[in-house]
């Protein structure tokens, strides 16, 4: 099971929010749109580990400087989503949070 992937309007009105209000606003957007409680972005290097530049954990996404951007904040919020909706394999649920980040990030470069 996917989660969808919002109409034109909701990623234009997201990049607006992204661009004009900031990060965690368009993220507190998006998470009333698919009606999950809300994720804290916290820009904290040093709570990454393992190479990565971001994780999710507690409702809270960790971000390093180099990690902060719309695709890999999309990544986290289909995390989130997904811990609401589903259980299922990390392999999985990574794969479908790549897939969801590329989905949208591309079509809102289209608008």
């Amino acid at each position: 099971m996917r989660i969808r992937v919002p109409s034109r309007k909701v990623r234009e009105r997201f990049l607006l929010i992204y661009e004009l209000e900031g990060c965690q606003k368009a993220i507190n957007f998006l998470t009333e749109y698919y009606g999950v409680r809300r994720m804290r972005i916290v820009l904290n290097g040093r709570r990454v580990g393992n190479g990565d530049i971001a994780v999710y954990f507690e409702n809270k996404a960790y971000f390093t400087k180099r990690g902060l951007n719309k695709r890999t904040v999309l990544h986290e919020l289909h995390n989130l989503v997904y811990t609401y909706d589903l259980n299922m394999g990390i392999r999985k649920e990574e794969k479908e949070a790549n897939q969801f980040a590329r989905k949208i990030a591309s079509r809102i470069t289209n608008i």
